[in-house]
């Protein structure tokens, strides 16, 4: 747990920004499916709404790991391409 803690300190800032902006994006998905999710509970019972919801909700939740990942990746390769 050290050592990420540790790779976050020494991350680049743009890199960091990056990734922050990544995972608004990705919150802001996951949001807007939790709403479409909340329709078909409430309003509409068709499948085809469940579906949608639940499939923005997957991948918002992989564009958020993605984000974290390409991140620490990005800036493990910077790290070597200095030294």
């Amino acid at each position: 747990m050290r050592q990420l803690l540790l790779e976050f300190k020494e991350m680049d800032h743009s890199i960091l920004g990056l990734m922050k902006s990544g995972i608004r994006l990705s919150f802001c998905l996951s949001i807007l499916s939790i709403l479409i999710l909340l329709t078909y509970d409430f309003v509409y019972t068709v499948p085809f709404v469940y579906q949608i919801g639940f499939s923005l909700f997957k991948t918002s939740l992989f564009f958020i790991v993605g984000f974290v990942i390409c991140a620490f990746a990005f800036s493990r390769i910077q790290r070597e391409i200095k030294n």
